[in-house]
C-alpha cells in the first residue's frame, strides 16, 4: 500500500464519498416516485425513476472504486480479473443509459412544452423513451465484456488497456471505444440538452409576449415568471451534466492528446463523475424548494397585511372612540350651562 502516490490514494478515495452521495440521492427520487400513487402514474416521474434506478447502479460501481481491480493494481484493489469486468460491464451500461435517459427527458419537455402533448398521447411513445437507453447502455456493456475491453482504469474498471498486466486481454484500440461507447455520446447529448431548453425556453417567452397586447405592460412583467422559471430550471438542468462530465472530458481529451492530466484535473474528474444522482436531486427539488419560499413569501406578505389592516382598525376604533368622548364631554358642559 505504501508503494502508491496520493494521487492514486485519492483516486480510489474521492469516488467512494461522491459515489455515496449520488447513491443516496438517486435512492431518495425513486423512492419518493414509487411511493406516490399520483407521481407513479405520471410518465415524467417514471423517466426520471428509470434514470436515478440507472444512477444507482453506477454510483455503487464509483463507491467502490478499486476494490474490483485486480489485487496489487492499484491503492486498495483487492479483486481478480473477473470481479473487474463484471464492474466494467455495469459501470459502462450504467454510465451510458443514465446519460441517455437525458435525451428522454428533453423529448419529454418537447412533445408536452412545444408541442401540447397530453399525458395520454405521451405515454404511447413513453415505452421508446425507456428502450432506448436501456438498449444502449446494455448493448455496449455485452459487446465490451465480448471483446474483453474492461480491465484496471486507475480509479475505476473501465474500457483500459490491458497491459502490463493482462496482455490477453488488451486491445490497441481501447481508445476509438472509449470515445465510441460514451464520450462521444456524452458530448452530443450535452449539445442536445442545450439546444432543446433554448429551444423550449424561447417558445414560453413567445407565447407570453404575444398576450402582451391583452394586458397592463406592469402585468406582462410579472407574466414573465414562467419563462424565467423555464430558463431557471433549464440552466440547472444543463449545468448539472456540465459539472458532471467537464472535467472528465478535459482528462479524455488529454489523454487522447497523448498528454499528461494534472493531478487537480485527475481528483476533480473522480470526484465530480459520481455526482450525476446528486446533481439530479438539486435539479428535482429546486421547484419544490423554490414553491416553499415562495408561499413563505406570500403567507409573510398575507400576515403583514392582516396586521395593518388590523392596526388600521384600531386607530380607526381609538379615533371614533375619542371623537365621541369629546362630542360627549361637549353635551355635558352645555347640560351644565
Amino acid at each position: 500500500m505504501s508503494g502508491f502516490s496520493t494521487v492514486a490514494k485519492a483516486m480510489a478515495i474521492a469516488p467512494k464519498c461522491s459515489g455515496f452521495l449520488s447513491f443516496c440521492a438517486s435512492t431518495f427520487i425513486v423512492q419518493h416516485v414509487l411511493r406516490d400513487k399520483k407521481r407513479r402514474g405520471l410518465t415524467y416521474h417514471r423517466l426520471l425513476c428509470g434514470m436515478s434506478i440507472s444512477d444507482m447502479v453506477g454510483s455503487l460501481m464509483c463507491f467502490l472504486s478499486t476494490w474490483p481491480i485486480p489485487k496489487g493494481e492499484a491503492y486498495l484493489a483487492a479483486g481478480t480479473v473477473q470481479t473487474c469486468a463484471a464492474q466494467g460491464f455495469f459501470n459502462q451500461s450504467a454510465a451510458l443509459c443514465t446519460i441517455s435517459y437525458n435525451i428522454s427527458l428533453a423529448v419529454y419537455y418537447l412533445l408536452v412544452v412545444v408541442k401540447g402533448w397530453k399525458e395520454k398521447r405521451v405515454e404511447k411513445v413513453e415505452k421508446y423513451m425507456h428502450a432506448i437507453p436501456i438498449v444502449a447502455g446494455l448493448g455496449t456493456g455485452f459487446t465490451g465484456l465480448g471483446l474483453k475491453l474492461f480491465n484496471g482504469a486507475g480509479w475505476i474498471c473501465w474500457i483500459a488497456s490491458g497491459l502490463p498486466n493482462h496482455p490477453e486481454r488488451h486491445n490497441p484500440s481501447f481508445g476509438v471505444f472509449r470515445l465510441a461507447f460514451l464520450y462521444a455520446d456524452a458530448w452530443a447529448i450535452i449539445l442536445f440538452l442545450a439546444a432543446v431548453m433554448l429551444v423550449i425556453y424561447i417558445h414560453v417567452l413567445r407565447q407570453e409576449k404575444s398576450l402582451d397586447k391583452y394586458v397592463s405592460s406592469s402585468f406582462a412583467s410579472k407574466k414573465r415568471k414562467q419563462s424565467r422559471k423555464i430558463r431557471n430550471q433549464a440552466f440547472l438542468y444543463v449545468g448539472a451534466m456540465y459539472l458532471t462530465w467537464i472535467f472528465g472530458s478535459i482528462f479524455r481529451l488529454m489523454q487522447f492528446a497523448g498528454q499528461k492530466p494534472p493531478p487537480a484535473i485527475i481528483v476533480l474528474f473522480v470526484t465530480f463523475f459520481p455526482l450525476q444522482g446528486t446533481f439530479n436531486l438539486l435539479v428535482y427539488m429546486f421547484p419544490r424548494i423554490n414553491r416553499h419560499f415562495e408561499q413563505r413569501s406570500l403567507s409573510a406578505s398575507a400576515t403583514a397585511s392582516m396586521t395593518s389592516l388590523t392596526g388600521a382598525k384600531a386607530f380607526f376604533s381609538s379615533l371614533r372612540q375619542s371623537n365621541m368622548e369629546k362630542g360627549f364631554g361637549r353635551r355635558k358642559g352645555k347640560d351644565k350651562d
